[in-house]
């Protein structure tokens, strides 16, 4: 276990030291301005939603997604303690099922207890625990409107990707896998409120 968590040290080391000097540049102004409409946006996005804080998490996820499980398992335990509201956005393109399986998401009674049966059962094979469905045509929409917001959140297809806004009023958005817990409390104290 030494060994790995040494390997792991160096590994990130070695990223964050890769990093160019313009990203750690300030944005232009109109790149503000079109995070803060994305931000905006994300309000009608087709949604689970799980707690009632004041301090609201986007996530965009696939049902399959292994990386998406894991920040599914991690975000959890954050939703009570830091008041947050979490937004969980489905987007379906990873593998054939995806489609199914969030429209199953979207598509069910309960989708709150749907999507926590869905990832108590997340099999790393078959990705997501839950049946797929065939989608019809307003989860079709609905789906096809998340994917889109996804691709302005990221530039192309990407999951899992969190956006928030700051307590500065920046928006930020992470799309690098899933954070470790630690990061990911770090990332839940600095929401607006």
């Amino acid at each position: 276990m030494r060994i790995l968590r040494q390997f792991v040290l160096a590994v990130t080391a070695s990223c964050v030291a890769c990093v160019p000097a313009w990203a750690h540049t300030k944005p232009s102004a109109a790149r503000l301005a079109e995070r803060l409409a994305l931000y905006r946006s994300l309000a009608m996005a087709h949604a689970i939603t799980e707690g009632h804080g004041a301090r609201v998490l986007y996530d965009f996820f696939d049902p399959n997604c292994p990386y998406c499980h894991m920040l599914y398992t991690r975000l959890q335990a954050l939703i009570g303690p830091y008041h947050l509201t979490l937004h969980e956005i489905p987007v379906a393109y990873l593998t054939p099922s995806s489609a199914g399986k969030a429209a199953a998401l979207l598509e069910a009674r309960h989708p709150r207890q749907a999507l926590a049966k869905s990832q108590a059962h997340y099999s790393w094979k078959t990705g997501s625990g839950i049946a797929p469905i065939s989608p019809n045509a307003a989860t079709k929409r609905a789906l096809a409107s998340n994917l889109s917001l996804d691709v302005r959140a990221a530039g192309f297809p990407l999951v899992p990707i969190l956006v928030y806004q700051k307590t500065d009023g920046t928006i930020r958005i992470i799309n690098s896998g899933a954070p470790p817990v630690w990061a990911l409390k770090q990332i839940a104290a600095s929401i607006k409120d």
